[in-house]
């Protein structure tokens, strides 16, 4: 198995250097390197956690006590010292802000940065090596944290401490000039990215993977899943302004109980070929460092978000689902609908980007309540839900039920349809009858 080594991002913006400090790995710099006599400055400490667990770092400032003019006590700070949690892989800075007085002597300066450092989990693991090297790519961030990384590209990084002492020197060049308009720096800590931030989702599967298996995966099974999803999705779809019949309401839970059982498609006697991507179980029974990049189930890769903030997340899949990630489900379901009625069509309906703009159509109406309608819903929900539906059989239901309940749903709907939804109710009925067919019933309302 190789050795986990996450990606870099201190080495990307220090050139390579770090200082290794137990679990962390630290550099620190002045911002801006060169001040006006007078004005706020702010005293940067880089933090990459190099390990799996949870650690407290504290930055701690030690200003010069006297000028070059031997004046006492000329800089001057609100927030000497300053401790943050920081999460595991996490990787951020804690910023202090310092200033000096007016009548400072200009020269050169050395702020000397103590640091403290904390393990607080058992057993950490090291996920980054000492002397750094993982690939990264400011890309796979957010827009929102690249721009972050923007404003420490140019700095001045310091990251070697004199012998084993828990101590790095910033340089500081001083300028005359006056004093300028005064701005309000704030001390706190500010977080570059966490796992769940990298558009690749393999260092993020690698810390959890061994959770997932053991708390998450044997809870998603029908029986925990599938009754709660029918009364969310009558309460949501009636919310969105489509109130549903039951069988239509049924076929969609069935369909969405379907999506989270193929995460693990061995506990619930389904295939792993007709699983797809949605089998979580293939990601994580290996060392996810090790297979090509995945392409996570939209529902899957919220959830491990929730589960970074909060581990309670793991051992409590089906509540979270429900209450948080209905609409990310629905996504996974719609993807997976489509790629039915086009297999049992035989068309092409549309283009990859046409398909993300459908589904995002159908998640929006969901999320704000409002505008959803019969196209959205049935095509692909309920004629997706309707060719699976005897997957997730229930009590005393016989496949041929499915196309009868969904006919006269249909059957009802049409009076009330306009003109441009007439396409979608002859493929409606066109799958019907081969749904029927395949279980050796032929409907005759059709």
């Amino acid at each position: 198995m190789p050795i986990a080594n996450y990606p870099d991002l201190l080495g990307f913006l220090t050139g390579g250097e770090r200082c290794n400090a137990d679990a962390v790995q630290l550099a620190v710099a002045t911002r801006p390197r060169v001040v006006r006599i007078g004005r706020p400055f702010e005293v940067i400490m880089l933090v990459q956690n190099a390990t799996n667990v949870d650690v407290d770092v504290t930055m701690t400032l030690q200003l010069p006590l006297v000028d070059l003019k031997k004046q006492r006590d000329r800089f001057v700070t609100k927030s000497q010292r300053l401790l943050v949690g920081i999460k595991p892989a996490e990787i951020g800075y804690i910023v202090l802000p310092a200033s000096t007085l007016p009548d400072t002597a200009p020269g050169e300066y050395v702020i000397t940065v103590e640091f403290a450092v904390k393990t607080l989990g058992v057993k950490p693991k090291r996920i980054r090596l000492a002397e750094g090297g993982g690939r990264f790519r400011p890309q796979d961030l957010p827009q929102e944290n690249q721009e972050l990384l923007e404003g420490l590209k140019d700095l001045s990084w310091v990251t070697s401490r004199k012998r084993l002492s828990a101590t790095l020197e910033a340089p500081l060049n001083l300028l005359s000039g006056g004093v300028a308009k005064y701005t309000d720096f704030s001390p706190g800590w500010v977080s570059l990215c966490r796992l769940s931030d990298y558009d690749d989702p393999r260092p993020l599967l690698h810390e959890v993977a061994e959770r997932i298996q053991i708390e998450t995966l044997p809870q998603l099974k029908r029986t925990n899943l599938y009754e709660p999803l029918l009364k969310v999705t009558l309460e949501r779809f009636e919310e969105s302004g489509f109130p549903l019949r039951e069988a239509e309401a049924v076929v969609i839970a069935k369909l969405l109980t379907l999506v989270l059982e193929y995460a693990t498609p061995k506990q619930n006697q389904h295939g792993h070929i007709a699983a797809r991507e949605y089998n979580i179980a293939a990601m994580v029974e290996r060392d996810p460092l090790d297979i090509d990049r995945p392409r996570l189930p939209h529902w899957f890769r919220q959830f491990i978000r929730y589960a970074e903030k909060d581990e309670r997340v793991f051992g409590r899949p089906a509540p979270v689902i429900l209450g948080y990630l209905y609409e990310e489900l629905i996504a996974d379901a719609f993807d997976y609908a489509f790629a039915l009625v086009e297999e049992a069509s035989g068309e092409e309906l549309g283009t990859p980007e046409e398909m993300v703009a459908y589904r995002e159509r159908i998640v929006t109406a969901l999320r704000s309540r409002q505008g959803m309608d019969f196209s959205l819903t049935y095509l692909p929900l309920i004629i997706g839900g309707a060719i699976r539906s005897d997957q997730i059989p229930l009590q005393g239901e016989h496949p041929s039920d499915v196309v009868r309940q969904i006919g006269k749903c249909l059957e009802e709907r049409v009076f009330n349809s306009r003109d441009d939804e007439r396409p979608i109710f002859e493929l409606a009925n066109e799958i019907l009858a081969r749904i029927g067919q395949r279980h050796g019933f032929t409907p005759t309302h059709l």
